[in-house]
Order: C-alpha cells, then structure tokens, then sequence
C-alpha cells in the first residue's frame, strides 16, 4: 500500500511540466559552473607540476656559491588543492597559490585564480554557490503546492474523507519531493565530485571522505528548506500564499541574513588592515640591519663564547650573526603576522557562531572547510611554506657557521649541499581536525533541519482540509 501511494504521488510530480524544467535548468547549470572551474583547475594543476620540477631542478643546479647567498636564492612554492575545490571554492579565487621563499623575509602569497582569470571566470559562480541560492528555491517549487493546492481544489478533503491519515500523506509526498530533490541537486554534484577525484591529483586530501562528508551536509541544507517548505504548505490556506511566504523566507534566509551575519562578525570581531600590519612586520624585522646593528650583534655574540676575536670563536662568527638576526625576525613575524591569522581565525568563527540566524551561514562556514578551502586551510600551508623557509635558511646558515676561520668563511659550497636539502613537500590537515574546527555551524546547521522537521510534523498534525 504504501509503495503504491510512493509510486501514484512520483507520478503526479513527474507528470507535471515543473519538475522537468527545473531539471533541465539546474543541469544546465551545474555544468557551466563546474567545467568552467574543472578546465581551471587543470591548467593550475598543469603549471603547478611544472613549476615545481623547475623549482627544484634550479635550486640543484644553482652552482657553487656561499650557503647563506643560496638562501637569498630562495625557491618557489605553489601551494596543492583539493580537487573538490571545483565544487566549492571558498577562499581559493581570492588569495594566492605560490610564495617565494628566501632569507630574511616572509612574502606574500601571489597568484589570485580570480584575479588572473579571464571576465569570465571572475563572474563565475561555483556548484556549491548554486546549491546554496537555488537548492531552496528547487525545496519550494517542489514543495509548496505540496498541500496548499490540495486544499484550494478540494482534494485534501476528499482523501481525509476517505480515512487517509495527514502524516502518512505527508511522510509520502515528503519521500517523494526528498526523491526528486536529492536526483536534482544531491546526485548530480556528488556525480561531478567523482569526476573530480579521477581527473585532479589528490595529493593527500582524502577526496573520497570529503567529498561524502561535503554532499552529506548539502542534503542537510536543502533537505532544511524542504521541511520548511512542507510546514508552510501545510498551513497555508493557498498555493499562492504559500509561495509568497516560502519566496520571502528565502530572501530572508539565504540573501539578506548572511550579509547581515558577516557585517556581524566585522563589527564582533575586527581585524587590523594587513598592510599596516606588514609595514609593523617590515619595520621591526628589517631585511638587512645598519652597520650598527651589525657590529652590535657580533659584539653580543663574541661575548656570549666569552673571546675578544673571531678566531678564538668555536664558530664561524657571520654565520652566527646571520642566523641570530634570522631567529629575531621569527619572532616579529609569529607575533605580528601570526596574531594577524589568529584575528582573522577569530573572525571566521563568530560567523560560524552566527549561523544560529540562518541555515546558509551554517553551509558557508562548513562546506568550503570541508572541501579544504577555508581560510584556516589557507593558514596552514602558509605556516607549512614558512617552517620550510626556516629549516631552509637555518640549514644554510649551520653550513656558515660551521666554518670556523675567517679565511675559510666565504669558500662556495658544491652540489652535494643542494641535494641533500629536502624539497618542499605539502600535507594537507587530517580530515578529523577540519571537522572539529567546524563542529559549531554543523551542529547548527542540523539543529535547523530539528526544528523544520518538527514545524511540519506539528502542521501536519493540524492540518484541515
């Protein structure tokens, strides 16, 4: 009996010109969003390969030279995505995917995908964008005559007159629109995430794990808004009236709320502008230091090994230098640009706090983390690129100070030196921190999809025909 009445209300929905539509439509839509950013994607990927192979060849090849003028030669490194990015971007189009490594300095990260990209695909907009605008808007055109059109053509009355029960047709039809909403939106990214995993390096993202995880909280999220939709329908006396209601809780919901809960965040958590903060940075930890300073420095140290001359010193004097003012600088950068990260960290927490006003900002906040294009994400390959500019600089700075007379301080090192460093090699965070970092907006988020799904088991138990 009920497969039956699964089957009789599919047939109803599929009958009608609406579903196909908005099947064609959406479709339509995912594609042009994901290959536009698939064909990205690949040629990033494509210059990220060849680019580190001509990284590393040129650091082995470098010739022979002082250590210390090796790491003011310095080397590129272009930071690895997440093949899911395609599906959700985040914060990938807007900050850079390479950093030049070098002694004395902590650089930019350049290279912005949005930036760089043709007009095109600077107005591009994501799968993930797609489902968190359209996703609600596909819920209530399946859903809002759900009821409400029964009620005007007076068929509910005829089927509760017949001893239906209103929960069973409403866990029916709820089936059925779940059904076709998960075939619609679900299924066709999850479809293209596949696609992705097979065709762009995974490079120790977990893509399979995420991209489950990732499609798991897209229904979450439609799955909110169909609920809702079922809610209204069920108490409105129209389908108009319905679609009234559930249009301008969309506005509300997915347009006006998320703005409002990031200037929210702005005014509950400022951050400083970052080009003061690295002027303070470059002030404080200058690239090079006057003779002053210099000879300063030297004196300290002669004095810590307890000798008056360089010769008399276990080490070689310079090379001492050098990596003193290199440990200082260490310490102005993880407190100014450090604390600078940690703001921005903070940051993108109160907006998660804030998805308790909308399920859209629970989505914002969790889906680009999961995917690995969070800011924090960002974070932690800068922090990688410059733990490997320190053990870089630091390991050419030890071959200085091993040299222990001045007369040997400037021979040049051989090739043996640029072999023996390590490349520069990326690990991504463990899918298990990323989610703790975003449990607040998760938990949020299904607390939205609670209270919808108790709103229309309570309106079904009321519902009159």
């Amino acid at each position: 009996m009920r497969l039956a009445l699964y089957c009789a209300e599919w047939l109803k929905l599929w009958r009608g010109p609406r579903l196909r539509w908005m099947y064609i439509v959406f479709m339509g839509l995912f594609a042009a969003a994901f290959f536009s950013a698939w064909i990205s994607a690949s040629r990033i990927t494509s210059d990220r390969a060849l680019l580190t192979e001509s990284e590393r060849a040129r650091w082995i090849e470098q010739g022979d030279k002082d250590p210390h003028s090796a790491a003011h030669f310095g080397a590129w490194v272009v930071k690895p995505s997440s093949p899911l990015t395609v599906l959700d971007p985040g914060v990938e189009p807007f900050v850079g995917l390479s950093v030049w490594l070098e002694a004395h300095k902590r650089n930019e990260m350049i290279f912005r995908p949005r930036q760089d990209a043709d007009p095109l695909m600077r107005s591009a907009t994501s799968v993930g964008q797609l489902i968190e605008l359209l996703g609600p808007i596909m819920a209530i055109l399946l859903g809002f005559a759900g009821f409400a059109e029964d009620r005007e053509r007076g068929t509910l009355r005829m089927a509760l007159g017949n001893g239906a029960l209103p929960a069973k047709l409403l866990a029916t039809r709820f089936l059925v629109m779940l059904t076709a909403l998960f075939a619609m939106v679900i299924a066709p990214a999850f479809l293209l995430g596949v696609f992705a995993i097979h065709t762009l390096p995974d490079s120790g993202w977990n893509g399979w794990l995420r991209l489950l995880l990732w499609s798991g909280v897209q229904l979450i999220y439609v799955l909110t808004f169909l609920l809702i939709t079922l809610a209204v329908s069920l108490r409105a006396r129209s389908a108009r009236a319905a679609l009234t209601i559930l249009l301008a809780l969309w506005a509300i919901l997915c347009i006006v709320l998320p703005r409002a809960a990031s200037s929210a965040a702005q005014k509950l958590s400022p951050i400083p502008s970052y080009q003061a903060v690295r002027a303070h940075a470059e002030t404080e930890a200058p690239a090079y230091e006057t003779a002053e300073q210099w000879e300063a420095r030297r004196q300290s140290i002669l004095s810590a090994f307890g000798v008056t001359n360089e010769q008399d010193a276990p080490i070689n004097i310079r090379g001492a230098q050098l990596d003193q003012s290199e440990r200082d600088g260490y310490v102005v950068f993880d407190r100014l640009l450090g604390g600078f990260h940690d703001e921005v960290e903070a940051q993108d927490r109160t907006f998660g706090w804030l998805s308790m006003l909308t399920p859209t900002v629970a989505l914002q906040s969790s889906a680009s983390a999961i995917v690995g294009a969070n800011f924090r994400q960002h974070r932690h390959f800068i922090d990688a690129a410059e733990s490997y500019r320190r053990d870089l600089v630091n390991r050419m700075n030890g071959e200085v100070m091993r040299r222990h007379r001045m007369h040997n301080a400037n021979i040049a090192t051989s090739r043996s030196l640029w072999e023996d460093t390590p490349a520069f090699v990326y690990q991504p965070p463990a899918l298990k921190a990323v989610v703790k970092n975003v449990t607040i907006p998760l938990l949020l988020l299904c607390a939205w999809c609670g209270v919808a799904g108790l709103a229309a088991y309570r309106a079904a138990q009321r519902v009159q025909p």
